[in-house]
């Protein structure tokens, strides 16, 4: 399935297009899984030409990417996102058992241990919770649990939380419209006459192109305005995101609701209206609402483009340790400490899913993800298969959260894959969290 994101955008039309990277080959070593360390990246008074990580290559060249990943805010502006006051350390009970015992099939269906599966998906770090219990944890490649990690497009799994209890607090509905909460965006069809649930489950008509080849698509276009790629010469592009928004149209074969359809601008409509309806910047929004409430600890920043706006599609970088926390809260019904930190409603309709239908009809549909086995709610994806219910959020790249409440198991993985998605490197990823999961339930 094609996980469209900005971050796409970014380093596949800086390095493709633009030329601006360094070569990837002049760091590769013989070992396609090499670390940072081990690729010598950043290492060295000057650092050498061609171990030199940049805001060029940092966001998807590979393996530039191994060292950026744990770095971004040293190349892009960001902004902070406070830890609660008191942190709150997770309950662990380690399975000595757990590395030896699991065993996941790869995408050609060859079974391999759990440290091949860590290696061959470039993962960074790994922390598996059953119950409220951390069983396992592992850290690679320079990781440790207080260390940010890019989490690409799990951010938008957030501003999708937030909006449902933003809905849940009645400070909007989903069958408003979404021009009647943000009036700026009226004239845009994609958006104004769409209902707030139809933009939240990406289910509205828009048109717009994710070609990264031509420098006149939508996704580059987009780039261009926040900053992070070239502006063409002769173009009259829109001076910031708001107005660059206002700008898109609907499709013309598909009405609002027909067609689940992944892309990014449609995460930033939905920070729109939770910034519009809360007057709060989704960092205060989501310090408030989880991080100040989940005993959180060291650094949380979102990044932002070049107006100090977020870029809502695809900027959050968080630590291993505060993303178990939040894993753990939506895996009890949203209770961490004792607190209703999320409304059970709220995790009860993500697991619950979205319009299946909508999906199957939808270009985002793939063999790994078929349209009667997932669906799409709240900027989260539903897994219906038997025997494995679960909502996850997905990064490219190799980030995930993937909350099964059937089974009582929760898991984050971040990692920093070569390619920024490949159905054979989502192949491998889903077997191995579902291995995980039925090893965890048997145990």
């Amino acid at each position: 399935m094609k996980k469209s994101l900005l971050c796409v955008a970014l380093g596949a039309a800086l390095v493709s297009n633009l030329g601006l990277a360094t070569p990837a080959s002049s760091a590769v070593t013989d070992n396609p899984y090499a670390t940072a360390q081990e690729l010598e990246l950043m290492q060295g008074f000057p650092v050498p030409a061609d171990k030199q990580v940049t805001k060029a290559n940092a966001l998807q060249t590979p393996p530039f990417n191994r060292w950026a990943y744990q770095h971004m805010r040293m190349f892009y502006p960001s902004a902070g996102i406070p830890a609660a006051d008191k942190p709150v350390p997770l309950d662990k009970a380690i399975d000595s058992k757990f590395a030896a015992s699991v065993k996941v099939a790869n995408a050609d269906g060859e079974m391999r241990s759990f440290d091949q599966f860590m290696t061959e998906t470039w993962a960074d770090a790994i922390v598996v919770i059953k119950g409220d219990k951390v069983i396992f944890e592992e850290y690679r490649n320079g990781m440790h649990s207080n260390q940010p990690h890019q989490m690409m497009s799990v951010t938008k799994s957030f501003g999708g939380l937030m909006a449902m209890m933003n809905i849940h607090d009645g400070r909007f509905s989903e069958s408003q419209r979404v021009g009647d909460i943000v009036p700026e965006l009226k004239s845009a069809s994609a958006f104004g006459d769409a209902t707030v649930g139809q933009v939240l489950d990406m289910t509205n008509s828009m048109d717009f192109r994710e070609d990264y080849a031509d420098p006149s698509s939508g996704i580059r276009t987009y780039g261009a305005v926040l900053g992070w790629t070239e502006k063409l010469q002769g173009v009259d592009y829109p001076t910031n995101l708001y107005a660059y928004l206002q700008t898109l149209q609907a499709q013309r074969e598909h009405k609002h609701g027909d067609v689940f359809h992944y892309q990014t601008p449609k995460t930033d409509v939905v920070n729109w209206v939770n910034n519009r309806v809360t007057n709060q910047s989704f960092q205060e929004d989501m310090y408030n609402k989880l991080w100040s409430k989940l005993g959180t600890e060291g650094e949380t920043y979102v990044l932002l483009d070049d107006n100090a706006t977020l870029v809502a599609g695809g900027g959050l970088n968080a630590t291993p340790a505060n993303l178990a926390r939040f894993a753990t809260m939506m895996l009890n019904d949203g209770v961490f400490n004792g607190e209703q930190v999320v409304p059970k409603a709220i995790v009860e309709q993500l697991a619950a899913g979205g319009d299946r239908q909508a999906f199957a009809n939808s270009p985002d549909a793939s063999d790994n993800m078929p349209g009667n086995e997932w669906s799409y709610r709240a900027q989260w994806w539903v897994s219906h298969t038997p025997g494995y219910e679960a909502f996850t959020a997905i990064g490219i790249h190799g980030q995930w959260l993937y909350i099964d409440r059937e089974r009582d198991v929760a898991i984050v993985k971040v990692s920093s894959a070569p390619e920024s998605f490949t159905p054979r490197q989502e192949r491998y990823d889903l077997n191995g969290l579902r291995a995980i999961v039925d090893y965890v339930s048997a145990n």
